[in-house]
């Protein structure tokens, strides 16, 4: 992820980010946080990851279990409830549509640029 991207856009996707991750695959915290790095969000960090998880948890949207580790305590996995999906999967609708909008809006502050 380049240097110049607002966190504050990120902040405001990253709800439905860690949904599809969580879709994709169930994770345990610092795993998706990995995960989401790889995918290029890579100034991501676990103080950023953690309270959403915390939050989305809270509000129903993923649920957890704990898993034995070899390595050390048990891990926190997390996966979408039902609910979780419906909700990724109307944001992602909302993003789609504010998406277009701003692709709209800077091709035509492209062209007055040009003309």
């Amino acid at each position: 992820m380049p240097a110049s991207r607002d966190s504050q856009l990120l902040k405001g996707v990253l709800p439905m980010v860690v949904l599809a991750a969580l879709t994709e695959q169930e994770s345990y915290g610092y795993q998706l946080v990995d995960r989401l790095r790889d995918a290029g969000l890579t100034e991501l960090t676990t103080g950023t990851v953690y309270p959403v998880l915390n939050r989305l948890e809270r509000e129903g949207l993923i649920q957890s279990r704990l898993v034995p580790s070899a390595s050390g305590p048990a891990r926190k996995y997390y996966r979408p409830t039902d609910d979780g999906t419906d909700d990724l999967w109307a944001s992602a609708e909302s993003w789609s549509a504010l998406d277009r909008t701003v692709r709209t809006l800077l091709a035509t502050a492209r062209t007055s640029k040009e003309s």
